[in-house]
């Protein structure tokens, strides 16, 4: 079994810190220090970074389910509408025939002169106010 440390490693790394002066060691810790400092000011913005990114990749999937839902509420729309006309289509039609029909047979009016228009509606029942006593 080797050993993790192996003194070819840590000759290496020893010819290494041979060849940097005081200056570099420092120069070098500044610019690390400098660079924690920068990401721990910079968190939050490059959180919020990786959230749009995480975001656009999900995109193409929210665009589909929208349009899918889009299309299903606009068929739904359509059909209540489609069955709403023809509701009120034969609703009107049956009632216009049969108040034409009523009419025609009912023959002519008591008063030939008087003038049809001139007949007053039926009075309708007052609505009482919400909070009105019965």
């Amino acid at each position: 079994m080797t050993d993790p440390i192996s003194p070819d490693w840590l000759a290496a790394v020893a010819d290494w810190l041979e060849g940097i002066d005081l200056l570099q060691l420092a120069l070098g810790v500044a610019a690390l220090v400098l660079v924690i400092r920068l990401l721990v000011r910079l968190w939050p913005w490059l959180r919020r970074v990786v959230a749009l990114v995480e975001a656009l990749g999900t995109l193409p999937g929210f665009m589909e389910r929208t349009d899918a839902s889009v299309r299903r509420l606009r068929r739904q729309v359509e059909d209540d509408h489609e069955r709403l006309h023809d509701e009120l289509h034969e609703e009107l039609h049956g009632e216009l025939h049969d108040e034409l029909r009523d009419e025609l047979s009912s023959g002519p009016t008591a008063d030939p002169g008087a003038d049809p228009g001139d007949r007053t509606p039926p009075p309708h029942p007052r609505r009482r106010a919400p909070w009105s006593r019965p």
